[in-house]
């Protein structure tokens, strides 16, 4: 590490200390949820920043619970209701929905983040930006859309409109930047080419995602890169944590932002602490893949603290040549800890089944079917071709790629054209069955 790089580093430090100390004052005195927890861990005045190693970890079913036994909002608010203006739901992919209210001051909070996101990716107030979803409770779009418009620039919402009709008003309107869902720019790269329509020509020069883990595989990210003709950049953050992760433009790096995040490491099986690599040392060896935790600064009216996001990636040291003196994901976000299971012996995520699937090619949408047989775990895949695909030699080319990557035997079965669910947000591919 540089002395300039160890003096930012430094003076990182002493904010997000300085930071903390603030939040845990107001939190410790008036946040029930939180002062409860620090109690009972042995803390009846405000932690420091030097004591967060001792502080419990926050769980997302502890705040389900809580928002169960305290229904609607649960005790994890600071101020009074009234002091909240805004409330969102998480997707409940993973769960029972969460509530998630928010202060003018958290909520602001919350759009800088974006802001940040914006700025890694090059966006600037020239850029017309296309909002491909509907508003519904989710958060991530909300704030997207509300920060773009602070940024200054043209946002075109495109809520109630066929996929078509967003292509179409993409490329009328010269839209230069798309947001989604990664599985959703990859249907609408589907849909264009049903249409015969070349979006190389459009003026989209960025498409931006977030949402799941998927921008940031190699494979989802060439097709992406390849259908827009344009850069593609991935986003991570979560309702109830904030928009945590924003790109730098080097490589596949996926940047803690630091200044609002404090985080910590761990090995998503066992909760022992990770130390992230330094790729620059001359001893660097491969990060392993461990769960993200992070404690957001800025949403104290309904902060985290120590929040096991789940999500899965490889932590690198700062250093990164961007300049940025921030710990970064080399590959983004690559699961979720949450949704591993095991197949004879073999810890697989869903992650590596769509990165397996994209690099086949020829898949239009698939589905996969996770289920128990004679207490052993099978996978089986449902895939529907593109136009013009071969059915067998794509099933034979999917087998060989799980047998060579995965050392598994995947069974594959052909899927009729138009009979496997499309998606908006977030896609739900597979099911487990006992």
């Amino acid at each position: 590490m540089t002395d300039r790089l160890a003096r930012s580093r430094q003076r990182l430090r002493a904010r997000q200390a300085d930071r903390f100390g603030r939040m845990a004052e107001q939190v410790h005195c008036h946040n029930p949820f939180y002062r409860a927890k620090w109690r009972a861990a042995g803390f009846e005045s405000p932690p420091t920043l030097d004591d967060l190693a001792a502080l419990p970890f926050t769980t997302k079913e502890e705040l389900a619970r809580d928002q169960d036994e305290n229904a609607p909002w649960g005790t994890n608010l600071t101020f009074p209701l009234e002091r909240y203006v805004r409330v969102h739901r998480t997707s409940g992919t993973t769960g029972k929905p969460l509530r998630w209210l928010d202060t003018p001051a958290s909520w602001q909070w919350f759009l800088d983040c974006w802001l940040a996101v914006y700025e890694g990716a090059g966006v600037t107030p020239a850029d017309r930006l296309f909002a491909a979803f509907g508003f519904g409770p989710f958060i991530g779009f909300w704030t997207a859309f509300e920060a773009a418009q602070q940024l200054g620039c043209l946002v075109q919402p495109g809520g109630h409109l066929s996929t078509e009709q967003r292509l179409q008003m993409m490329r009328d309107d010269g839209s230069t930047v798309l947001l989604s869902t990664p599985t959703y720019a990859l249907r609408m790269l589907a849909s264009a080419r049903r249409l015969g329509m070349d979006l190389e020509d459009s003026a989209v020069e960025r498409t931006i995602h977030a949402g799941e883990p998927g921008a940031g595989i190699p494979a989802v990210k060439r097709e992406l890169a390849e259908g827009f003709g344009a850069k593609v950049f991935d986003h991570a953050g979560a309702t109830e944590v904030g928009a945590w992760g924003c790109p730098c433009g080097v490589g596949e790096r996926l940047h803690i932002l630091e200044e609002e995040f404090i985080v910590e490491w761990f090995d998503p099986s066992t909760g022992e602490p990770l130390e992230p690599v330094d790729p620059a040392a001359s001893d660097a060896t491969e990060p392993a893949l461990g769960e993200l935790v992070l404690t957001n600064l800025g949403r104290i009216g309904s902060p985290v603290v120590r929040y096991r996001t789940g999500d899965v990636g490889r932590l690198c040291a700062a250093g990164c040549p961007s300049g940025r003196p921030t710990m970064y994901l080399d590959g983004g976000v690559l699961a979720r800890a949450d949704d591993m299971f095991i197949v004879r012996g073999i810890n697989v995520y869903p992650s590596a089944v769509d990165a397996l699937v994209r690099e086949a090619g020829g898949v239009v949408e698939y589905s996969a079917t996770v289920r128990r047989r004679r207490q052993m775990a099978e996978v089986e895949l449902e895939v529907e071709p593109e136009a013009g695909t071969d059915s067998g030699t794509l099933r034979s080319r999917l087998q060989d790629l799980f047998e060579e990557r995965l050392s598994l035997r995947v069974p594959v079965r052909i899927a009729d054209a138009g009979s496997l669910p499309r998606y908006e947000l977030k896609a739900n591919r597979f099911t487990f069955l006992d």
